[in-house]
């Protein structure tokens, strides 16, 4: 006789006893009680009530199914969450792998998550991108919050700030703050002027009060940045030779994170230490050779979640580093 014939039958549960599982999964999974509050209700052990949810699950009277939505890869996104100790991270997975299909599945997620998170509290900071572009272009609701840009305008007008901040404030109906001027300028004293200027303070007063801000990543190598291509040929030779790899918010950084603060003074942005100090960070970018771009923001601290593509994740999640 084999094992599979010598072991007992399991048996089936009456109809009464379905009836009672399915209550007790009722109660426990749609209304929220513990074990110990429906043993109370139904005057059973708590013992009693783990075994018959138990029951439940395994001979299939119950199933637990998770429904995220279907470009959303949940193991990606979670082992993506702890290797870098983010409050979340989101992973597409698109259908179309061109450029603009990546960042139409980035914008779609980060559309779904801005929706969900946040409230008429929170103070909304946008930056400058094309994926910031596709957010906005998805975005179906909002609360009505304040809004700031935290970035000048690039020279592309594709993916101009300003537009951004138009069609979020028509959703949104809530207050903005514009930065009419140019990412970059020539000399510093051209930037503390502008900063200066009552037209445009507004915004940069009220970059303390952001609690949640959407950034771009600008990738250096190979170049796919405004900034990169907003500036002359000799500072962009010089930001090079000094290891400047990605721009973010307006700051430069180098391959582990760090900032470069050479073009500190004639950019108009948030820069690196702003972004740190906003409670939550949504970093939106993808594509597979921004990995590195996209790797050197998480070395620097600044983001709390990362909406990236499946094709990234994997390659940050095999780097050892």
């Amino acid at each position: 006789m084999s094992k599979a014939e010598d072991k007992p039958a399991r048996r089936t549960a009456s109809l009464d006893e379905q009836l009672l599982m399915a209550d007790i999964a009722r109660r426990h999974f749609w209304d929220g009680r513990t074990r110990v509050e429906i043993a109370d209700e139904l005057g059973l052990s708590r013992f009693k009530v783990g075994r018959l949810l138990e029951t439940a699950l395994s001979s299939g009277l119950v199933r637990i199914e998770i429904n995220l939505p279907e470009a959303v890869d949940s193991d990606l996104s979670l082992r993506l969450k702890e290797r870098f100790g983010l409050d979340r991270a989101l992973v597409t997975a698109p259908r179309d792998g061109s450029p603009e299909g990546i960042r139409d599945a980035l914008g779609r997620a980060a559309a779904a998550l801005l929706a969900d998170l946040v409230t008429e509290d929170d103070v909304l900071g946008v930056t400058s991108g094309r994926s910031i572009d596709a957010a906005a272009r998805h975005l179906t609701r909002l609360a009505g919050c304040e809004i700031i840009q935290l970035t000048g305008m690039p020279g592309n007008l594709n993916d101009n700030p300003v537009e951004v901040l138009r069609r979020v404030t028509e959703l949104s109906g809530g207050q903005a703050h514009s930065i009419y001027a140019p990412l970059t300028v020539a000399t510093a004293d051209s930037a503390e002027a502008l900063r200066s200027d009552p037209r445009l303070a507004s915004a940069f007063g009220r970059f303390a009060a952001v609690t949640i801000a959407v950034t771009a990543v600008g990738c250096w190598r190979p170049p796919d940045s405004r900034f990169h291509d907003g500036i002359g040929e000799a500072d962009r030779t010089e930001l090079l030779r000094r290891g400047v790899i990605a721009d973010v918010g307006g700051a430069l950084l180098d391959a582990d994170g760090q900032a470069v603060h050479d073009f500190d003074d004639r950019t108009l942005g948030i820069g690196l230490e702003g972004l740190r100090a906003i409670d939550q960070v949504i970093v939106v970018a993808g594509g597979e050779w921004k990995t590195p771009a996209i790797r050197a923001a998480l070395r620097s601290g600044l983001a709390e979640t990362l909406i990236t593509d499946s094709t990234v994740a994997r390659r940050l999640l095999a780097d050892p580093s």
